[in-house]
């Protein structure tokens, strides 16, 4: 759903030819909407091709078997990743850091104008400062988690690239929520099967940013000039606690969060999460998502307001009933 704040910079994106990588994923899809909306031509690849909106299939790991789809592109916005915390770290390496390298290169070669990468607060690590701003040092998890090890180096691999002649900039999203999400779906299959825990009686917070205000905040990123090399927080700085978010979620089944202390709950659940996986069941379960769970604090969202205007439109409340809405209609809950 289009907002008066991403319709501003409508005119700088008619006939814009904008390619995402991974743009049939939650953001991906949502993004390329709002950006055809607003007239630009919108391009990408993921591993499923999808020909009627232009998608491609293709892998970042191999770059060179659709780089010529980057000829005449504007802008490149690069979201494929490889999610998870628990896949061997060779894997998300090659996918995640040597892939980011490897679509760079490629969209250097085409002469792609502006290149922007998706990173994370994952990148701060668990334990950062109350409303941290972008200044602050990344922090990797000596191999706890993959994925925010992993996100954290491709990000640097971003930035070492930024003076090759094409501008670079890197957003660090907060948890982006919403119809589709998986932080809807996977809470809603875990709270059914009895399997939603949470460390510390669900005290950590959870730094929300529903899609639709994620996507302005995108739009004001392609659409701001003068932003080279620069990194944006984006967030709402909306402390909703663990309990709150999963456990709304949770009440939609008529289930309840469990709560477990995370001394305990990390080995534990790490030790089922490995089981799950050798019996060949896709599992997140382990110590890494407990301490993603356990963060005391939100982002700050300055920057994004100061140099962009972005301000958050959909409130939490609304968001999370359009949530349940999207869950009613597709037989979830």
């Amino acid at each position: 759903m289009s907002t008066d704040q991403s319709a501003r910079p409508a005119p700088f994106f008619a006939q814009r030819k904008i390619f995402i990588t991974g743009a049939n994923g939650f953001i991906g899809a949502n993004l390329a909407a709002r950006l055809r909306q607003l007239g630009a031509r919108v391009t990408g690849v993921d591993l499923v091709a999808d020909p009627a909106n232009g998608i491609i299939a293709g892998s970042t790991a191999d770059p060179a078997a659709w780089a010529s789809a980057l000829d005449g592109v504007d802008t490149v916005v690069h979201l494929a990743a490889l999610v998870s915390t628990v896949v061997a770290v060779e894997t998300a390496w090659d996918v995640n850091v040597l892939g980011t390298k490897k679509v760079i290169d490629a969209a250097v070669d085409a002469g792609v104008r502006r290149f922007v990468h998706l990173s994370s607060i994952a990148a701060y690590g668990w334990d950062f400062p109350d409303h941290v701003t972008e200044d602050y040092p990344t922090r990797v998890t000596a191999g706890l988690s993959t994925y925010v090890d992993t996100k954290t180096n491709s990000e640097l691999v971003a930035l070492a690239n930024a003076n090759r002649g094409m501008e670079m900039v890197v957003v660090r999203p907060a948890d982006v929520y919403g119809p589709g999400s998986v932080w809807i779906r996977e809470p809603i299959a875990m709270a059914k099967a009895n399997q939603l825990i949470l460390p510390e009686r669900g005290s950590g917070v959870f730094d929300v940013i529903y899609i639709d205000n994620f996507v302005d905040a995108m739009v004001l990123v392609l659409a701001t000039e003068g932003i080279a090399g620069e990194v944006f927080n984006l967030g709402e700085e909306l402390a909703v606690s663990c309990q709150e978010y999963f456990g709304e979620v949770a009440s939609w089944t008529g289930a309840k969060v469990r709560s477990v202390p995370i001394r305990i709950g990390a080995p534990a659940l790490g030790a089922i999460g490995r089981i799950q996986r050798r019996l060949g069941m896709s599992s997140e379960l382990g110590p890494a998502l407990l301490h993603m769970l356990n963060r005391r604090y939100v982002v700050s969202n300055d920057k994004a307001r100061d140099r962009l205007g972005f301000k958050p439109v959909v409130s939490y409340h609304e968001g999370m009933a359009r949530s349940k809405e999207w869950a009613r209609h597709e037989g979830l809950i």
